[in-house]
């Protein structure tokens, strides 16, 4: 049982962090006191399990991000990136478009292509 209570608390302190929040804006954010979320995070004081779902609802993620093992802060930032990727590209057609052409190409084709582009942006 300790390690998934140093699993959560760890995953919620990167979540946080990736947030670009502090201890006390999460506090704030539940109304809960600084000091309580400094408690979760150092392990001194267990989460139950209503207040893991508002966490979880204030960072944005589900209670199955929160109990993943082996994340690291490079990890999670990567996925967090690829996902606006994905958003990006299911926003715009072209692009996928452009993906699937792509898929299809030799590698020298995409970075002639990919040169070409930024010639025509500086212009």
């Amino acid at each position: 049982m300790g390690q998934v209570k140093d699993t959560v608390r760890n995953n919620i302190k990167i979540y946080r962090k990736l947030k670009k929040m502090t201890q006390k804006d999460l506090a704030e954010a539940l109304e809960v006191t600084h000091s309580s979320v400094s408690s979760w995070e150092l392990g001194k004081n267990a989460i139950d399990m209503d207040m893991l779902n508002r966490i979880c609802k204030v960072l944005g993620i589900s209670t199955t991000e929160v109990y993943a093992e082996n994340n690291s802060y490079e990890n999670i930032e990567l996925d967090e990136e690829m996902k606006k990727h994905i958003e990006y590209i299911q926003e715009r057609p072209e692009i996928r478009r452009l993906l699937t052409v792509t898929q299809q190409a030799r590698k020298e084709d995409v970075i002639q292509a990919i040169k070409i582009i930024e010639a025509l942006k500086k212009r």
